[in-house]
């Protein structure tokens, strides 16, 4: 199984409620399709960067998303069709995750075999002087 993070901003005028409605309606369709929404993080409302559609701020959501790429399709197809949705961006993660899991083990692993070398070369002078 995939793991993917979707951002996308909802314009900003739309209805708390009608917010609520389409995370809930985007995350049914993500598990029709297969997938498994891990998280929902909504940001709120926020100022972009730059304008898009003449809108100066947006509301940011977050999903964490796991499955195959048939749910990120069908995710993907639905916030294209959305009138709300002003822009999305789609990353899939996984592999960045494995990868720092990897670099975190490899650093807990020298440290024990340096501590385990630093007490025994201490254990050595001692007994030595």
């Amino acid at each position: 199984m995939r793991t993917y993070e979707s951002v996308f901003i909802i314009r900003p005028e739309v209805a708390e409620a009608d917010v609520d409605a389409l995370v809930e309606a985007l995350q049914q369709a993500v598990t029709g399709a297969g997938g498994q929404v891990v998280k929902v993080d909504k940001w709120g409302k926020r100022l972009l960067a730059y304008r898009i559609s003449s809108q100066r701020e947006g509301f940011f959501v977050l999903f964490e998303l796991t499955g195959g790429g048939e749910a990120l399709r069908e995710l993907e197809r639905r916030l294209k069709v959305t009138e709300p949705v002003l822009k999305f961006f789609s990353v899939r993660v996984d592999l960045e995750r494995k990868k720092v899991e990897k670099l975190r083990h490899r650093r807990e692993h020298r440290a024990a075999r340096r501590q385990r070398a630093g007490a025994g070369g201490a254990a050595k002078a001692t007994a030595n002087a």
